[in-house]
């Protein structure tokens, strides 16, 4: 007896979701990730999926069994998607974790001074914009930054957003 071909997709779109994950780590590890090499990584596995639900279902399920699949598959997916990105991304670059995480390898405790030489000023912002230049959302001019069309991109659809949400500077 056949699987329903929503079982089918879901289980696919997961085990494409799991191959991502692991994709992504290696990633993280051997280049220093980032996010077009994450979002690369995320449709190559989507390719991937449409693929092997396109090959795999058998030809019994027909048109209405693929689209269930797919759509099955590709909303589980795209659900685990949207729930991972914002975990991971805190873990890379909130400054909150690195603090917590640098007081734990220090024994619990360091001094107000050390703390602020680690993440106020310069040395955050320069870690901040070195994100932002290999993420290809900004540009470094010599001692400038200016967005690259992909910044200004970006920097357009959160302006929208925080206007629409009524959020403030910071906010």
């Amino acid at each position: 007896m056949m699987a329903s071909p929503a079982a089918m997709g879901a289980g696919a779109g997961l085990a494409w979701f799991v191959l991502f994950l692991l994709v992504d780590a290696a990633a993280q590890r051997l280049r220093g990730g980032g996010a077009p090499l994450l979002l690369l990584s995320y449709g190559a596995c989507g390719v991937g999926f449409v693929a092997s639900i396109i090959l795999l279902l058998p030809a019994a399920a027909g048109l209405i069994g693929t689209t269930l699949a797919l759509a099955f598959g590709g909303l589980a997916n795209a659900c685990l998607f949207v729930l991972y990105v914002p975990f991971v991304y805190v873990i890379r670059t909130s400054v909150s974790v690195q603090t917590m995480i640098l007081l734990r390898r220090h024994g619990g405790r360091l001094p107000e001074v050390e703390l602020y030489r680690r993440f106020g000023g310069r040395a955050i912002l320069a870690e901040r914009f070195a994100t932002l230049v290999r993420s290809g959302y900004l540009v470094a001019e010599g001692r400038r930054f200016g967005l690259t069309p992909r910044g200004r991109a970006i920097a357009r659809i959160f302006a929208t957003v925080k206007a629409l949400w009524r959020l403030g500077p910071g906010g």
